[in-house]
């Protein structure tokens, strides 16, 4: 299929956040490797310790204290913290959430979205973000680069009873929105993307800007993969 033609019929196009249109990469590498160093731990690669990392701080960031700490088992089993006892992995996880909130106090985009977004805009297609974050994490971001206009619809963790991969999110986007799956794009940058995608009947473009090698994701067969922003530009043909 020509890039051209990628964006012929498409009425919506769903962003997930973290990773395709945030750029939480190089807070987050810093915070692991400064974590790794200030409490002597095994590394596991800093790839694999990032991806893990990430899975604390997401559920840091979108679960309730109470939750937090009734699931704090769940929430620290790592292989970066195995074999140490829960208080200190409790100390360490509460050393990388403030470290990595710390680092994002200014937010970054990944270079070529507010291009995308006007470009989208300007054919009239909606757009809408669903995330495992939380919402008021997205708003803030949006509105310190003043593109809050120009995504019709939010749903964050809280916004949702199950996250990706199941399909509510994307479904419960569609339907108020009033738009058809084959009518619709979603991009992300993990398999719990892709998978939730397929799951909605909705073809997910993989962006490999986020924090999975690109070999991951495309064993998860999307229907296309992109290096980044401004490669998915191209391939829309904008």
């Amino acid at each position: 299929m020509r890039s051209k033609d990628v964006l012929e019929g498409i009425e919506l196009i769903i962003f997930d956040y973290d990773g395709v249109l945030y750029n939480m990469i190089e807070p987050l590498r810093e915070t692991v490797i400064e974590g790794t160093k200030k409490f002597q731990l095994q590394s596991n690669g800093l790839n694999e310790d990032m991806r893990e990392v990430f899975r604390v701080l997401e559920f840091a960031l979108t679960r309730t204290v109470a939750d937090q700490i009734l699931d704090s088992k769940e929430m620290l089993d790592i292989k970066l913290l195995e074999g140490l006892p829960l208080l200190k992995k409790l100390k360490i996880a509460t050393f990388f959430y403030g470290n990595f909130r710390a680092k994002t106090q200014e937010p970054k985009l990944f270079d070529g979205v507010i291009d995308l977004v006007k470009k989208l805009d300007a054919r009239r297609i909606k757009m809408a973000i669903l995330s495992n974050s939380a919402k008021k994490y997205i708003e803030s971001t949006l509105e310190y680069y003043n593109l809050t206009k120009y995504f019709s619809l939010i749903l964050g963790a809280a916004e949702v009873t199950k996250v990706k991969p199941d399909p509510e999110g994307l479904l419960k986007i569609l339907e108020i929105e009033g738009v058809k799956p084959k009518n619709t794009l979603f991009i992300g940058d993990m398999v719990s993307d892709i998978d939730a995608g397929k799951n909605a009947n909705i073809r997910t473009i993989a962006v490999a800007s986020g924090i999975l090698p690109r070999e991951k994701l495309e064993d998860a067969n999307p229907f296309a993969i992109v290096s980044n922003i401004r490669e998915l530009i191209d391939f829309f043909g904008l």
